[in-house]
Parts: C-alpha cells; sequence; structure tokens
C-alpha cells in the first residue's frame, strides 16, 4: 500500500535550509493553517526547519519500514506452508521471524526519536501567544496524530511477536520434558499447580487482532497463517496511517513554502 507521506513533503519542509527566494511582502496573520505564499516568522521557520523536518523524516523512515514488515509477515506466511521440508519451513520463519523481530526494535527507536521531538520545547512552542505558534502546535498534533498511528502498528506488530516467541519457547521446554520422570516416578510434564501447559491461555489479554479477536490461530493453511492474519492487519493499519498523513502532507508543504525566506518577517511580539 501506498502511503502520503511522500518525499515531497520532507524536502519541502528542508527547503526553508537553502531557499534564497526574494523577500516577499508579509500578509497578516490568520488562526488557520498556513497557506502557500504566506510569509511566517522566523521563529515559526526556526520551528518547520529544527521541528517539523526531521519528524517527517522519522515518520517517513517508520513507514518504509512498517512496508518491509508487511512485505516479511506475507514472506513468513509462505515459508510456513512449506510442505516439502518441515525442517527447512521451521527455519525460514525462524529468520523472517528474527528479521521482524529487528524491524520492530528500528520502529520503536524512530518512533522514540519523533517523540523526543515533538516534545522538545526548543523545538516547539508550549502555549500559542501568536497566530505562527498556532500553526506550530497544529503541525505538532498533526505529526503526532500520524505517529500514534505508526505506534498502533508497532505495538501490535511487537506483541504478536512476543506471543510466537513465548510460544515456540514452551513449545520446546514442552518438547524437552516429554517423557521425563522425576523422583519416584512422578512425570515432570504433568500440569503443576500455578503454571500453565500448552493448551492454557497465556496470561491477560494478549495482543487483539484488529478485527477484535483476542485468539490467535495457529494453521499452516496457505494464506490463513498466523503470519498471513498479522500481514491483513498491518493493511489495516498504513490505511489509517494514510488517512493521517493525507492531513498532515499539505500542511508541511505550506508551511515550508512560507518560510523560503526566513527573514521576510520579523518575530512578533506577544504584545500590540
Amino acid at each position: 500500500m501506498r502511503l502520503h507521506l511522500t518525499a515531497g513533503a520532507a524536502l519541502a519542509a528542508l527547503s526553508v535550509l537553502t531557499a534564497q527566494s526574494p523577500s516577499p511582502s508579509p500578509e497578516p496573520s490568520t488562526m488557520s493553517l498556513p497557506v502557500i505564499g504566506h510569509t511566517h516568522s522566523k521563529g515559526f521557520c526556526t520551528t518547520v526547519r529544527d521541528g517539523v523536518a526531521p519528524a517527517v523524516l522519522g515518520l517517513m523512515k517508520t513507514d518504509e519500514l512498517i512496508g518491509a514488515s508487511h512485505r516479511a509477515l506475507l514472506k513468513a506466511g509462505h515459508d510456513a506452508t512449506l510442505s516439502h521440508d518441515a525442517t527447512f519451513a521451521t527455519n525460514a520463519v525462524d529468520i523472517d521471524r528474527i528479521y521482524l523481530s529487528r524491524v520492530a526494535d528500528l520502529m520503536a527507536h524512530n518512533l522514540d526519536t519523533v517523540r523526543r521531538t515533538l516534545s522538545d520545547p526548543k523545538r516547539f512552542p508550549k502555549t500559542a501567544v501568536t497566530d505562527d505558534d498556532l500553526r506550530a502546535l497544529l503541525l505538532k498534533a498533526q505529526l503526532q496524530a500520524v505517529a500514534d498511528r505508526q505506534n498502533d502498528d508497532y505495538n501490535h506488530l511487537n506483541g504478536i511477536l512476543e506471543v510466537v516467541e513465548m510460544r515456540q519457547m514452551r513449545s520446546e521446554v514442552s518438547a524437552a520434558m516429554a517423557g521425563s520422570v522425576g523422583p519416584g516416578g512422578a512425570n515432570l510434564s504433568a500440569p503443576v499447580n500455578g503454571f500453565l501447559d500448552s493448551s492454557s491461555p497465556l496470561p491477560g489479554s494478549g495482543p487483539v487482532p484488529l478485527g477484535g479477536s483476542g485468539h490467535v490461530a495457529e494453521t499452516k493453511m496457505i494464506g490463513h497463517t498466523i503470519w498471513d492474519q498479522l500481514a491483513t492487519d498491518v493493511e489495516i493499519q498504513q490505511a489509517r496511517i494514510a488517512q493521517a498523513e493525507q492531513t498532515l502532507t499539505p500542511a508541511v508543504v505550506a508551511a515550508a513554502t512560507g518560510c523560503r525566506d526566513e527573514g521576510a518577517s520579523p518575530a512578533p511580539s506577544a504584545s500590540p
């Protein structure tokens, strides 16, 4: 799925670093989002350069990782259905899972960097004193909305990976203990009070698929594996992210366009 936070949006925001256009005459401020052609204060343009632009680039990188996770999930679903060589299929899925875990780690890093950027008081104003302050805070809110949608995708992906890893660990432990007999002939593989066997539900509700079911089905039917189900969930999350990005992109382009000459308008005073 193609997302709407295009490279043009980030490049437009970064253009405030190198723009050399002639100084246009300032226009009256409004309380709406920036419009193309509007000249902004130097403080607002500094926010676009130091806050908005790096946040946009971080969101773009996370979009790429979400796309990579979707492709890897589809591959894992295919690998899980390989019936001609069960050992090869298991090893292939293990490699896919390791790759997905790495992707999830990178997503977490990017999202944390975006979070710190948006929460930095040196990059964004704390309160709206001027019209440009209001615009900066509205841009921040739109950036945060995209980051929140991406974080939902990360949480779901990471949650499923944790469930799969837990099941694998329990399966390995069960296999190692199968048939083991302890002192006095006690079967060590028998359930122990306070512990769960492989048929018991995991503690807590676990990650909930977007369809609303808390159960993560295990099947090797082509197109219906746990990995295929998660890939479908990622597609739903991508659509939600795209909706937030459709609102963000034109606002970023408009703000950057108005900042092509950040010296065109002096920083406004809080008092008349």
